[in-house]
């Protein structure tokens, strides 16, 4: 592990190897079609991907379709009646129509496609040809549907579209694997949305993994939900660069002031994002992938599973985020918040609070994604200068060099 220098009036310990970390980047480069053309094949054809969570697939025969733009490709994610989570190319095998829709959701024992009714088990069998004595030489058991690697590790599913991957999913997500526990069961999905945003995938996902821009980006919606006397910029209490992925965590501020809305919600159910209950970390059986750095007042972790996935953690809730690059110019960014399950009124109440609060914040964030990447292309300012408090970005950019580097 290297040193990494002491940065001036700052609270956080950093962890890990940073050797490889720049705090100059050339960000001018990375948007170009050339680029972007590179990280596809040598990133998007070559990374363990999670396309999912597991609270999309609670029971037997639930399932999700999911559209992932840099490979242009559609596949359906499928919890089997063996409860083994599988995921298919979303191609019927008879003329290639889709199964289901990008997006859809629901639970089914099998899947009829809509254009000739062929069907399929969810273990992806062939087990209906219509008509069939009208196929001559027909071998159902030829025709399954066509797999796509897929694993699971904590509230995730993972694809990977290589024809044989280079390493597994525990080898890619190292210390990420297996350290979450329990943590994010019992929960329900209660708000998705979708935008495209013409820029960079770079661009959308650095503008989530950095708290030093909360201060001023969200002074007015968080005016006072982390820093406080003790921590007036705000740093990161822990932040922490692994072999692929990073991480930091979000210390809350303890003079935070609920506004009135705000107690009137998490009065009537459980307290959730910028509320932030305490939790204890020395319970036995605590998760250590949970406030990693066991912090005191711990708001919430946010985790880049690399190349373009970001986990935000609480306490009774968690934000999946994916930043799908469809083009060197454009992102698909896809939002989905899941709470506790609610079981009183109060309770919703509560994730109504979560949720019109999170698409407030996620506004704010977005504005400032179009403006880079426009000041990106015009080249008159290759170069971005990266602070201590921005390290997930400098891991980032790491990443991207050593695997378009790859051939």
């Amino acid at each position: 592990m290297s040193a990494v220098p002491a940065a001036t009036k700052s609270i956080t310990i950093f962890k890990g190897d940073t050797s490889d970390l720049k705090n100059v980047v050339n960000l001018m480069e990375k948007v170009q079609p050339a680029h972007f053309d590179l990280e596809v094949d040598r990133i998007y054809r070559r990374a363990w991907l999670p396309v999912t969570t597991t609270a999309d697939l609670p029971q037997r025969g639930s399932y999700v379709g999911v559209y992932v733009p840099p490979l242009k490709a559609s596949v359906l994610v499928v919890r089997g009646q063996d409860d083994k989570v599988r995921a298919f190319y979303n191609i019927c095998r008879h003329r290639g129509n889709k199964l289901v829709n990008d997006g859809e959701q629901g639970c089914k024992l099998a899947f009829s496609c809509p254009f000739h009714a062929w069907t399929f088990a969810a273990d992806g069998r062939c087990v209906l040809v219509t008509d069939d004595t009208q196929f001559v030489g027909l071998d159902k058991s030829k025709h399954s549907l066509l797999p796509v690697h897929c694993e699971v590790s904590g509230p995730l599913v993972f694809v990977n579209f290589a024809e044989q991957p280079k390493e597994t999913l525990a080898e890619w997500l190292g210390d990420l694997h297996g350290n979450y526990g329990d943590h994010f069961d019992g929960r329900e999905q209660i708000a998705s949305w979708s935008i495209l945003v013409k820029a960079s995938w770079h661009i959308t996902v650095n503008a989530f993994t950095e708290g030093y821009h909360s201060l001023f980006l969200h002074k007015a919606t968080l005016p006072d939900y982390q820093g406080g006397s003790g921590n007036p910029m705000r740093h990161r209490p822990f932040l922490e660069v692994m072999q692929r992925h990073a991480r930091y965590s979000a210390k809350a501020n303890p003079a935070h002031k609920m506004t009135p809305v705000e107690e009137l919600s998490y009065n009537a159910g459980r307290k959730l994002y910028p509320a932030f209950p305490h939790v204890d970390t020395s319970a036995p059986g605590f998760p250590a992938g949970v406030n990693p750095g066991r912090v005191d007042n711990w708001a919430f972790d946010i985790t880049e599973f690399f190349p373009c996935f970001v986990l935000i953690d609480g306490a009774e809730w968690h934000q999946a985020m994916w930043f799908w690059p469809v083009d060197a110019d454009h992102t698909e960014i896809r939002v989905v918040d899941y709470a506790y399950k609610a079981q009183s009124v109060g309770d919703r109440l509560a994730h109504s609070y979560l949720r019109a609060r999170n698409r407030e914040v996620f506004r704010e964030d977005i504005s400032t994604m179009e403006a880079i990447h426009a000041s990106m292309k015009t080249g008159v300012m290759p170069e971005v200068v990266l602070s201590q408090q921005e390290m997930l970005l400098q891991k980032h950019y790491a990443m991207v060099e050593r695997m378009v580097g790859q051939p």
